[in-house]
């Protein structure tokens, strides 16, 4: 019996595809943390500004990102 060669280039494409994947995945997961600290800093300024539109408008985009996360 012979044994796959794992470096081959089939594997090493395969290697190159989950790699790939693995970091969009950690970029994305970062993308959004970074996203859900400014969105606390903004929701912070809006309420400090007394601007509903904002807050309501920050808070919804806030809960998508939320939502999101617990699927």
């Amino acid at each position: 019996m012979e044994w796959p060669n794992f470096y081959s280039n089939a594997y090493g494409t395969n290697n190159q595809l989950v790699s790939g994947l693995l970091s969009e995945m950690v970029i994305d997961e970062q993308v959004r943390l970074y996203r859900k600290r400014t969105l606390y800093q903004e929701i912070d300024e809006a309420l400090a500004m007394k601007n509903k539109e904002r807050f309501m408008r920050l808070t919804d985009e806030l809960r998508e990102i939320m939502a999101y996360e617990q699927s």
